[in-house]
């Protein structure tokens, strides 16, 4: 199998978005498959070019323009609707959902490739300071659930599964450990956010290898036997090492997965 021809070089501010083809790259290229059009629909969605409340183009202009077929492209809006990203009204069209006024994003929407790598660096500040308290500070309640939330994970990830839910939970029962609510609820308000970064990169939602599943579940091991013993810098050091790596997993391809 032939090597992939790398990419464009990209701004680290340009949009996570894919722009259709122009008329003499769609003779070479292959067409688009419904994920990779989902991410484009998404990409323009969240960079503002399809604004809230928006109508989308027509099923025709858009298939067009991408180069799809009917079919493949109903299945991207039907994936954009189920994710609630769009809405559908009988006889018009598709829409972009507006945000709900009562319950506004105490931060903006993801839109960049930087806006990952903040993101990611906001985390290693906030959970490696939460890991080193939840050292200090779990009660037997908390370290219970902590124990749980790492017996699930595991459970998760032998399987192959992504475990994304299962993460959660163990971050969540870190930063809880804390004894401190404004960990939990700013984790709690990030999360939106870290769901945008998976379906910005869809390469991650592919199944992880063994090699990978490993990788992360020594890094969950290592932050939970730390905060058993107390160890509050070992605890710190192993939440923002296992950071520290997803993020290099997400950006460099590193050999390690990790939802986080």
């Amino acid at each position: 199998m032939s090597a992939p021809r790398p990419s464009p070089a990209r701004s680290r501010d340009a949009p996570v978005s894919l722009a259709p083809r122009g008329r003499r790259e769609a003779a070479t290229a292959p067409l688009p498959d419904r994920d990779s059009l989902y991410e484009a629909l998404l990409g323009r969605i969240l960079c503002g070019d399809y604004a809230p409340g928006e109508r989308l183009p027509s099923e025709e202009v858009l298939a067009a323009e991408f180069g799809v077929s009917r079919p493949v492209l109903r299945q991207a809006l039907a994936r954009l609707r189920e994710e609630d990203f769009i809405s559908s009204r009988r006889g018009s069209g598709s829409y972009v959902r507006r945000p709900e006024e009562a319950d506004p994003a105490p931060f903006a929407p993801i839109s960049c490739v930087a806006d990952i790598e903040r993101c990611f660096e906001f985390r290693l500040t906030i959970e490696s300071r939460a890991a080193g308290l939840a050292a200090r500070h779990r009660g037997k309640a908390q370290l219970q659930a902590l124990k749980d939330a790492h017996a699930h994970l595991e459970a998760v990830l032998k399987t192959g599964a992504l475990g994304n839910e299962a993460d959660f939970r163990f971050h969540d029962a870190v930063a809880d450990a804390t004894g401190n609510r404004f960990f939990l609820e700013t984790l709690h308000v990030l999360r939106p956010h870290i769901d945008t970064c998976m379906r910005m990169l869809p390469r991650l939602a592919q199944r992880r290898s063994p090699a990978r599943i490993a990788s992360v579940r020594a890094e969950h091991r290592a932050i939970l036997d730390a905060i058993l013993l107390g160890d509050a810098d070992a605890a710190e050091r192993a939440m923002a090492t296992h950071i520290a790596r997803a993020q290099r997993r997400i950006f460099e391809g590193d050999s390690g997965d990790g939802r986080r």
